[in-house]
């Protein structure tokens, strides 16, 4: 029965327009429910500024499951899921969910609009190509959107060489890349355009002596070493007992949390890091 259900919305779109790929969106009766239980939760906190209003959003989520490759589906098209989600995912559903209710009459429909705004290249969904997969570019789409800014250099950043080549020079690595040669060079030209800006991070040494300066509700980007890719987890900024520490989907538990250990404590131990990168809601 879910399978039909799925296949059924894989084939409706939320507008007439059902003969344009970019308005299909994948998702199913639960997943609406979902958003709509969460919506009717969080109405009452509207008037909340962004930041805080991520921060409710994300502690509502606390134990959905943690799942990788919930967007590898064919074709490709926005997908929604409200109750399983990877580290990228939780950020971004928390986000566009605030700005969702942030609007006048915020609803499903919208909510999947906010969604596209956030995860493809100019709002357009081609091919797997046309979906951001580096988070800086995904900072820098919603920062011209004026959605968030990056805070790194302003407070306590230092330059950093990033190069973007990770998915074009790691083909095997990605299904849809090995399967269609031809959207490589669209990934490569991807990397290429990032190449082209200048990078800061916080090196995890010099965490402590500014984290005073974030906030709760900023995003929190793990800076990666791995040559060609730049940001190997994200989760919100989140102050508790006077530590700051974030809330994430995590893949050792398995779900959203509150991470038990201090941020700078939980990079310490994570030698694929080298420090962060932090970007302030709007």
């Amino acid at each position: 029965m879910r399978y039909i259900l799925s296949l059924l919305v894989l084939l409706c779109t939320l507008t007439p327009s059902c003969s344009q790929p970019q308005q299909q969106v994948r998702f199913t009766p639960e997943d609406k429910a979902s958003f709509e239980r969460l919506l009717e939760q969080m109405l009452p906190h509207k008037a909340l500024p962004m930041d805080q209003l991520v921060i409710k959003t994300a502690l509502k989520k606390l134990g959905t499951p943690y799942v990788a490759g919930t967007l590898e589906e064919d074709p490709e098209m926005l997908t929604v899921y409200m109750d399983k989600t990877d580290c990228i995912l939780f950020v971004e559903m928390c986000l566009a969910f605030s700005l969702t209710l942030k609007e006048e009459d915020p609803d499903f429909e919208s909510y999947c609009d906010n969604l596209r705004q956030l995860r493809y290249r100019d709002v357009v969904v081609k091919d797997y190509s046309s979906r951001i997969h580096y988070t800086s570019e995904w900072i820098r789409q919603a920062a011209e959107r004026d959605i968030m800014e990056e805070i790194t250099a302003e407070i306590g950043g230092v330059p950093w060489a990033q190069e973007f080549s990770f998915m074009s020079t790691h083909t095997d690595s990605y299904r849809q890349l090995r399967e269609n040669p031809s959207l490589v060079e669209k990934i490569r030209a991807a990397e290429e355009y990032l190449n082209g800006f200048n990078y800061y991070y916080i090196p995890k040494e010099e965490i402590a002596a500014c984290e005073h300066l974030i906030r709760d509700g900023d995003i929190i980007c793990f800076n990666s070493t791995a040559k060609g890719l730049d940001i190997a987890h994200v989760g919100y900024a989140y102050w508790q007992g006077g530590q700051l520490t974030f809330i994430h989907a995590s893949s050792v538990e398995m779900e959203v949390i509150i991470n038990k250990k201090p941020l700078t404590e939980y990079i310490s131990g994570i030698k694929s890091n080298n420090g962060i990168r932090v970007v302030r809601l709007k």
